[in-house]
């Protein structure tokens, strides 16, 4: 197997590496560049001493398949991938500002951080995916601070148990929940655990309810811990609404222990949601319960207007039943608000005369 040097093309000499960018113990990451549509990326390459043997070849091309569907701002994008060379790739969105653990020591917007990746994790579980990574170096950020969440080199899914031996323990031991350092699953509560301990190393001044938040999240006790990211998330900003329609119910299939999403990578229909953009986000919308519309209000206004013009005229006997009767129609069901109301106007009209 040749050496891997600067200059070096890869996938029939699309793909050209530029300059290593980072190391761990599956893979070297390179900044590279793609000479076909002329942008710079991030390219994975699977280490010498792992690229024979299938297992971890399997484990990378997984990584691949769970992340290519996610699609979110805090998700570092995945372009394309190839286990098919003699050197397994995979292909990503460059993220130029470092990592989180480069930022050690520094000022840095704590709720911001804490809100986008929480967003982040909810969009994972709710496409299937338990991340089991969480740490500061699997967070990058970009040149103007906003986070992007990557390496799912560990998430697990569906027909993936195979490739981890049951109960083993992956991560980086501090931010590995308690349970699952003591061999139960990994779970969403898990994932919330990491992502609590890597908050509350952050320097910067948390908000009030991120401080009451974060010893939630890190709770030893799983059971004391948000059910969820959107819910957690919903602490952070009472005025968001959750979408329980999806990321609940799929947050609540992962959290229960030896489910078997627990270790599920997304199924078709997850993906494809994940893909449309149809998965767990805490999206800004009314509370519950909240008042109507300025136009409903309007419609509803007017039409209270129309009863009380007839009843008023019917009182005053103002005509005969014949004279009472309208021959404008009301506007049908569902038609445009102006409409409704110009058609409402014209019964009153009609209504009022001799």
């Amino acid at each position: 197997m040749s050496a891997l040097a600067a200059g070096t093309t890869l996938c029939d000499g699309r793909y050209r590496l530029d300059e290593v960018i980072g190391r761990g113990g599956m893979a070297i990451v390179w900044r590279a560049t793609d000479l076909q549509l002329e942008r710079v990326v991030a390219i994975k390459v699977i280490s010498d001493v792992l690229a024979d043997d299938p297992r971890f070849v399997a484990r990378f091309e997984r990584e691949a398949r769970l992340a290519a569907p996610l699609n979110h701002p805090n998700l570092v994008k995945v372009f394309d991938f190839s286990v098919e060379s003699e050197r397994p790739c995979l292909v990503m969105e460059y993220v130029a500002g470092g990592t989180l653990a480069d930022r050690r020591g520094q000022e840095l917007a704590v709720d911001s951080l804490a809100r986008a990746l929480l967003d982040a994790v909810a969009h994972i579980h709710a496409a299937g995916i338990v991340h089991r990574d969480i740490k500061p170096a699997n967070v990058l950020l970009d040149l103007n601070g906003a986070p992007r969440l990557t390496d799912f080199g560990i998430a697990r899914g569906e027909e993936s148990s195979n490739l981890t031996q049951t109960g083993q323990v992956l991560g980086t031991l501090k931010y590995i929940a308690p349970e699952v350092a003591g061999g139960e699953p990994a779970t969403v509560r898990s994932d919330l655990y990491s992502l609590g301990v890597l908050l509350g190393e952050l320097t910067g001044t948390p908000s009030e309810a991120l401080e009451r938040l974060l010893p939630r999240l890190a709770a030893r006790d799983a059971g004391e811990r948000p059910g969820s990211a959107v819910e957690a998330l919903a602490e952070l900003d009472p005025t968001r609404i959750l979408d329980r329609t999806r990321d609940l119910d799929a947050t609540r299939a992962l959290d229960a222990p030896g489910d078997r999403h627990a270790d599920a990578a997304p199924s078709p229909d997850a993906a494809r949601g994940a893909d449309s953009g149809a998965t767990a986000r805490v999206r800004p919308g009314p509370r519950p319960n909240a008042v109507i519309t300025g136009r409903q209000g309007l419609i509803g206004a007017a039409v209270l207007l129309v009863v009380l013009v007839l009843v008023v005229i019917a009182a005053a006997g103002g005509g005969d039943d014949q004279k009472a009767t309208t021959t404008v129609a009301p506007a049908r069901a569902g038609a445009p608000a102006d409409q409704q109301i110009d058609r409402l106007e014209q019964i009153v009209r009609q209504a009022r005369q001799p």
